[in-house]
């Protein structure tokens, strides 16, 4: 990637790239961008075997030898995830007897390569 993305355009990537990887790890793609008043979630995919809903923060950076994606999602980020998955359960009652689960997918792009880093159920 020789090209230096707007903030924009470099989180549609990140999103894109997080999207294929969960997808390959055989999870089924729910919602990407998912609005609840003033809050959102980036994606949201469904373990249907084990009956989890998975909200997913991405974050995605260039090469940073300071700050890994992940530095920038805190306590209130996550409290506003919370707040969407009730508006999402809220929305969609199909899915009120799944667990829920959120994770943030981190990517940091060095020399055209994706290093993603999936952390599993923030708390």
């Amino acid at each position: 990637m020789k090209k230096i993305l707007n903030n924009k355009d470099l989180g549609a990537l990140g999103e894109k790239t997080a999207k294929k990887y969960l997808k390959k790890k055989g999870l089924k793609f729910i919602k990407q961008n998912f609005k609840y008043h003033n809050k959102e979630v980036d994606l949201i995919f469904a373990d249907k075997k084990n009956k989890i809903l998975i909200f997913t923060e991405v974050k995605t950076r260039h090469e940073s030898i300071y700050f890994s994606p992940e530095d920038s999602i805190n306590y209130k980020k996550i409290a506003n995830y919370r707040f969407c998955v009730q508006g999402f359960l809220m929305r969609n009652p199909g899915y009120n007897d799944y667990d829920i689960r959120i994770d943030s997918i981190g990517i940091t792009i060095i020399n055209s390569e994706f290093n993603i880093n999936h952390t599993e159920n923030l708390q």
